[in-house]
């Protein structure tokens, strides 16, 4: 019994050691998984936010203008909402690990919903006014932030951390307008479901660092895959809202054609109908 003990005391500390070792691999393997998730997150955000960018000159000439000062408010508004609910979410967790792992849990589902205000709250103006208007406080909204950010970031010495945050803005409307493009195909519900999975997949690498490198790994793994999606749906999304407001456009053109000719008089009706078989007898009798 003593030399049984004896050995399993000895044997101890090197099975502590090998699984702290082994934790700490996967921690390691975990980090480097984050780091290269944020070059390719980086490089990503270069090119959605030229993307976005493109967009948004082409739907405000395709789409009426809106005014600064509505867009602004929205976007504070908006801003202010999703600062609340996420204060709320985090108050009974406030200095602890846990915190970063609710943030990365209701970040999407909170910000993405407060975005989409304007396009709820407004239902007395048309649908393509509301999609133009809640991209623009999307817009707003991911300034204010990254303002904030900006300053926050400075102030602590990582300047390349405080611009990177201005490739955020054009994110926040590009889930926005993966969002919106489920809305005018029927379903607010399943844009606000994909806008928020991909903004909390796209947090949650960086967030779960903090609490668990190996955890943030896997996670950044999938993120990956989403930030690939993301950069291949901005087109379509933005395309189809371009095609639909152009569609709007033809069918209003044609209710005004319709409405012009029923308000012409009964005698130039007549005039129209004798000169369509006018033209029509003329066609047969030339005919060989």
């Amino acid at each position: 019994m003593e030399l049984k003990a004896k050995l399993t005391r000895n044997n101890q500390p090197k099975t502590l050691s090998y699984h702290y070792q082994k934790l700490a691999g996967g921690r390691m393997i975990g980090e480097l998984l984050v780091v290269g998730y944020v070059l390719i997150a980086l490089a990503v955000g270069v090119s959605v936010f030229l993307k976005t960018l493109s967009w948004l000159s082409e739907t405000d000439r395709a789409i009426f203008p809106l005014p600064l000062r509505s867009v602004v408010g929205w976007g504070i508004l908006a801003f202010l909402v999703a600062l609340t609910l996420e204060g709320l979410a985090l108050y009974p967790f406030w200095g602890t690990p846990t915190a970063l792992l609710i943030l990365a849990l209701v970040v999407g589902p909170i910000e993405e919903g407060a975005k989409l205000i304007p396009f709820i709250a407004k239902k007395d103006e048309s649908v393509l006014t509301r999609w133009h208007l809640t991209i623009k406080t999307a817009l707003a909204f991911g300034f204010i932030e990254a303002v904030m950010y900006f300053i926050l970031l400075v102030s602590m010495g990582n300047l390349i951390g405080a611009l990177f945050r201005t490739i955020v803005i054009m994110f926040h409307v590009a889930w926005t307008a993966i969002a919106l493009e489920e809305a005018l195909r029927g379903s607010l519900a399943r844009g606000y479901l994909k806008a928020s999975i991909i903004h909390s997949l796209y947090d949650a690498p960086l967030l779960l660092l903090y609490t668990s490198g190996a955890l943030a790994g896997v996670v950044a793994l999938v993120s990956v895959v989403v930030l690939v999606y993301l950069h291949n749906s901005v087109d379509g999304a933005f395309e189809f809202a371009v095609s639909y407001a152009r569609k709007a456009v033809a069918r209003r053109s044609d209710v005004d054609n319709a409405e012009e000719y029923s308000e012409e008089t009964p005698m130039e009706n007549g005039e129209r109908a004798e000169n369509k078989e006018e033209e029509d007898s003329w066609e047969l009798t030339s005919s060989p």
